[in-house]
């Protein structure tokens, strides 16, 4: 079923990045680029950067200290963990992918907006102009919430309402391309999805 899906991600990814990026952008940037509630709608992630560690080592603490694995502490532990571990693992694609942003906003970094820039520089990511790929606001709402549609499976509305709005805010303020979203979500599910299959087998062994 994976391997199905990594397929179909990978030509979803090839579909944008021939025919859909560049016209979605230009559209983009012509409609809603600048627009403060596009904008607001791309952070929503945000705190999860930031509350990964802590989260992973506060309730990692309190299971231990309460010698229990369960409940909310445990829904905690995992999607911190899920987020902290996909947070590197984008990191690292980065940094291999190399690619250029839609629109120039760090470092003045050449854009296809700006300069007609379309292209991927393998291992050029280190430096922050050329780290479009994947998205990584994605790639940690997805881990988060798909931690959550698996373990508190009544609120998967709220979930997916949650992961709609950040793909419209991030496609919508141009921050980063179709294809780069389609791969960032796609990260960030398998990785969510692995990170619950690890604990449930840990648990059961």
């Amino acid at each position: 079923m994976w391997l199905l899906s990594l397929l179909a991600c990978a030509v979803l990814v090839g579909v944008s990045i021939l025919w859909l990026d560049r016209p979605l952008s230009n559209w983009v940037h012509r409609t809603t680029y600048g627009n403060p509630l596009v904008i607001r709608l791309s952070q929503i992630p945000d705190p999860l950067f930031v509350l990964a560690w802590p989260g992973l080592l506060l309730a990692g603490a309190v299971s231990l200290w309460r010698r229990r694995f369960d409940g909310a502490w445990a829904s905690l532990a995992l999607c911190s963990g899920s987020v902290a571990l996909v947070m590197l693992i984008k990191n690292g694609l980065k940094v291999i992918a190399g690619r250029t942003w839609p629109e120039t906003w760090i470092n003045n970094n050449p854009s296809f907006i700006r300069d007609g820039a379309f292209g991927f520089h393998w291992f050029a990511g280190w430096d922050r102009a050329y780290a479009s790929f994947p998205s990584g606001h994605l790639s940690v709402m997805l881990a988060c919430c798909s931690v959550l549609w698996l373990r508190h499976p009544r609120w998967r509305w709220l979930y997916l309402l949650l992961i709609m709005l950040t793909a419209v805010g991030q496609l919508g303020a141009n921050y980063h391309w179709l294809s780069d979203v389609i791969a960032g979500a796609f990260l960030g599910t398998a990785t969510g999805c692995f990170t619950v299959w690890l604990a449930r087998r840990q648990v059961h062994s």
